[in-house]
């Protein structure tokens, strides 16, 4: 456990201090060691994994959130979505108070409730210079106890959490949000829920 901390709390120095970094697109699809991880929707014996990389910050991953909920409507009992953060906070300044947030949420067994809260509401809270009020509004609308909320915000735990997952998005050299991998094999820019659905399929009929 000490090592494990020890390469956390690396990782975060060196995640926490990262300049902002271009972002390019590569030719060869990335893959990505299906160990499990991140919080699940869907079926527990799904015969397709979702996994999401994702900014809560972000414009194009809220863009996502309908298409990714398509998905899984379409799949109900096919496909299970593994959601990660991977908070660009050189860029997205709030994205880490964000996914503390559903972190904090998870801890009452809100996750996904809170999830899609901070999607729905981003353009309230993403500019603010202190965005804990309106995090502290959707736990509340959502039925979370408002102080056990805020104490597990504060957790240590459950940043190391987040930047667990970052430490995850870094070993697989993703460099932009948000960033799905299906099976492991990554989709460079799925512009539709069709471009889910053809990769999807395939991986049925096998």
């Amino acid at each position: 456990m000490i090592i494990v901390a020890v390469g956390v709390a690396a990782a975060a120095a060196v995640y926490l201090s990262r300049e902002p970094q271009p972002v390019t697109e590569t030719s060869a699809a990335a893959t990505l060691d299906t160990k499990g991880g991140g919080h699940f929707r869907g079926p527990e014996n799904a015969a397709v994994t979702l996994v999401e990389f994702g900014d809560y910050q972000c414009p194009s991953c809220k863009a996502f959130a309908p298409v990714v909920q398509e998905v899984l409507n379409r799949y109900p009992k096919q496909v299970r979505l593994e959601f990660h953060h991977y908070p660009l906070i050189s860029i997205h300044p709030n994205s880490m108070a964000a996914s503390l947030a559903a972190e904090a949420a998870g801890e009452q067994g809100k996750y996904w409730e809170m999830h899609d809260q901070i999607f729905e509401y981003q353009e309230r809270w993403a500019p603010s210079s202190n965005p804990e009020p309106e995090f502290l509004a959707m736990a509340s609308r959502i039925g979370l106890n408002a102080n056990a909320f805020m104490q597990a915000m504060r957790s240590p735990q459950l940043r190391d959490r987040i930047i667990q997952d970052v430490v995850r998005a870094r070993e697989a050299n993703i460099e932009a949000v948000p960033t799905f991998f299906i099976d492991g094999q990554q989709i460079h820019v799925p512009l539709s829920v069709n471009a889910f659905v053809d990769v999807i399929d395939a991986r049925l009929k096998k």
